[in-house]
């Protein structure tokens, strides 16, 4: 094991008001990306009604599922390598061609075969239609991975504000703007301009990213103060990229997973319910998530040099900001439920069991920090895989049995479990596999 003293470990800020403040300033950029997305559903529904929201929420849904697709895993992989190669330009460009000619190559392959689908008459049979939103969909597709993938290395290279800021602001600002010009009547209301504003805004947002990396490719030879891990190889696994590829399929999977069984087992009311919870809670789950931008990196340099000490550390810093960050804001979340009940048009304790329910899984995803992103930095993309296939598992099993007899209440409890089992889980595999690290 390293010496502490010259270790991976003694990157980590020794005070945890610094560590909060990072982290505040993430959920500030991603705070702001949120209210511009409301914004968004706001003017556009002025402008198109439901079903211009609705033909953007299907462009966003399945643009960003099939981004996932086509990118084939290299997001998470560069958040890994470029973590450990950032005082590398040469390493760093070699990597972003090499990934994004692997994404244009899954991209065109899935277009390809949309269009066999189109033209052949068996899309109609699958209820698959040409026109606009479809296209605007295969056109996303690679733009959405490649935008991930430039953003994971922005993060990689501790450019996490700029990279959150650009993910989440950028497209809908370009919404917003052409929102603006067909209010001033300089263009005519349309879904097609609409979804066409999206993609722009998708491209512009990459450009940016794109030419940020470029700005630090060539600053990077002169840069000083790498870090001990800079240089070193990653741990990685036989088929690995495989892995880090199901993992992002399998997380939209298992956050999708409510919505994707409570219709053959609820009524609509109580999907809407659970719509509304889930999405209270998202606000401060997803601030959670952006704490991997920061400590996604630090996770692999520290694994590339088996300092294991480092990241029991890290593991545990992550812990106590998530929590610092998830029970006020539950607390607060759970004492207004009733009002919150009132503004979206909910019967007087509709709200508060199943966000109470789904707070108790929640609270331990919190608790145990961000093990899955230790796991798929440090070699172990493959336990956190098992780990997803069984959680998905064992929450399906749960769920019919439970909300075919309470409801939308039974479904939170299945998914609340299935949360904390998930969590649970891959905190003890994240305690051993630091263990076994420590050990060779």
């Amino acid at each position: 094991m390293p010496d502490s003293a010259t270790s991976i470990g003694t990157v980590i800020e020794p005070r945890f008001a610094s560590k909060m403040w990072r982290a505040g300033t993430l959920a500030v950029s991603r705070g702001t990306g949120m209210a511009a997305q409301m914004a968004v559903q706001i003017a556009v529904g002025a402008l198109a009604g439901p079903a211009g929201i609705g033909a953007l929420q299907l462009h966003m849904a399945w643009g960003s599922l099939l981004g996932e697709l086509v990118g084939a895993g290299e997001p998470t992989r560069a958040l890994r390598d470029h973590s450990l190669n950032s005082s590398n330009s040469s390493a760093l460009t070699r990597g972003l061609i090499r990934a994004s000619k692997h994404i244009l190559m899954y991209a065109a392959a899935l277009a390809a075969f949309t269009l066999i689908l189109v033209f052949s008459g068996f899309a109609d049979a699958l209820g698959l239609k040409a026109g606009p939103l479809l296209a605007s969909i295969l056109i996303s597709a690679p733009l959405f991975a490649l935008t991930r993938l430039f953003a994971e290395t922005l993060k990689a290279l501790d450019k996490a504000m700029w990279a959150v800021t650009l993910e989440n602001t950028v497209m809908p600002v370009m919404i917003l703007g052409l929102c603006a010009l067909i209010a001033l009547g300089v263009i005519p209301v349309s879904q097609t301009a609409i979804l066409t504003s999206a993609v722009i805004g998708l491209l512009l947002g990459l450009i940016l990213m794109a030419t940020s990396l470029r700005q630090r490719c060539i600053n990077t030879d002169n840069r000083s103060g790498a870090s001990a891990a800079d240089g070193a190889s990653p741990i990685s696994v036989r088929g690995e990229s495989m892995h880090f590829w199901l993992n992002g399929l399998l997380n939209i999977a298992f956050l999708q997973l409510p919505f994707l069984i409570m219709p053959w087992l609820v009524s609509v009311e109580d999907i809407g319910r659970y719509a509304v919870a889930h999405k209270l809670l998202n606000v401060i789950t997803t601030l959670l998530i952006l704490l991997s931008a920061i400590y996604g990196p630090r996770f692999a340099r520290a694994a590339a040099v088996a300092d294991s000490g480092a990241l029991r550390a890290l593991l545990a810093t992550t812990q106590r900001i998530s929590l610092a960050i998830f029970v006020p804001a539950a607390v607060l979340m759970l004492a207004l439920a009733e009002p919150l009940a009132k503004l979206f048009s909910l019967s007087p304790g509709a709200l508060l069991p199943l966000l109470v329910l789904l707070c108790g899984g929640q609270l331990l995803n919190a608790a145990t920090g961000l093990s899955g992103v230790l796991l798929n930095m440090s070699g172990a993309a493959h336990l956190e895989f098992r780990l997803l296939i069984a959680s998905c598992t064992a929450t399906i099993l749960l769920a019919v049995p439970l909300g075919l007899s309470f409801g939308a209440n039974g479904i939170a409890a299945a998914i609340a479990g299935g949360i904390a089992l998930r969590n649970v889980c891959s905190y003890l595999a994240v305690r051993r596999h630091i263990y076994k690290l420590g050990s060779k």
